[in-house]
């Protein structure tokens, strides 16, 4: 149901008094409402990440097993060098930096879904689950949120591009590491009109749950 619709229904209630609220389709718009929130965010915040994260960090592991063979057939080779503890180091700090961004975003949806039961039993609780749900959505466009995204991901793909210029012989590849700084410079450009363009779409949604919600409580007292 779209939001519009949900309006339209709270309109015809909003002059009635908090006991005759029963209308079952607001509970259910708003629950619907609720729901297609929580299913939009997870495909278009969390999925995306954890596939990339999951995917860099395949990648890595490619990496490291590759460079690892090349170290023990070096006279075979004949050419480059071998790992290093650094490169031990590097791996470590790449990946940990891209398991960290999954494991963080898994742990602060986990932590959300406890409050977003299936159904609220009243009118009431319902709106206070709509909300923390825009609360939440919110919380994940906020700058220390992103910056904390931003460079977790930053250092994994920096220190990736570093390694791939080891394995293929370059002692000290910056040329090939700083080709990630432009990618960051566009990254932290855009985070802002990211954030805004989000928050533009969430927060007159979340106005319009807390006028239903003070007129409630308005009707109640």
């Amino acid at each position: 149901m779209k939001f519009e619709n949900l309006q339209a229904i709270w309109d015809t209630q909003n002059d009635k008094p908090v006991f005759a609220m029963k209308d079952a389709r607001l509970l259910l718009a708003l629950y619907q409402q609720r729901e297609q929130s929580r299913r939009r965010l997870f495909w278009v915040q969390f999925a995306p990440m954890y596939a990339v994260g999951l995917g860099m960090l395949a990648g890595m592991a490619f990496m490291f097993v590759a460079f690892y063979y090349k170290s023990l057939n070096i006279k075979k080779l004949a050419r480059d060098f071998p790992m290093s503890a650094w490169d031990y180091l590097a791996f470590a700090i790449a990946a940990g930096s891209l398991l960290a961004i999954v494991v963080l975003m898994y742990l602060e949806r986990k932590k959300h879904e406890r409050t977003q039961k299936i159904f609220a039993p009243s009118l009431r609780e319902e709106l206070d689950r709509g909300l923390a749900q825009l609360d939440f959505e919110l919380s994940l466009y906020s700058t220390p949120w992103l910056w904390k995204i931003l460079g977790l991901t930053y250092v994994g793909a920096g220190l990736f591009n570093w390694e791939v210029g080891r394995l293929n012989g370059d002692p000290l590849p910056w040329r090939l590491m700083l080709m990630s700084v432009p990618f960051m410079v566009a990254g932290l450009l855009s985070t802002s009109s990211y954030k805004k363009k989000k928050m533009e779409q969430v927060l007159p949604r979340k106005r319009a749950l807390e006028s239903m919600r003070a007129a409630l409580d308005e009707n109640a007292g």
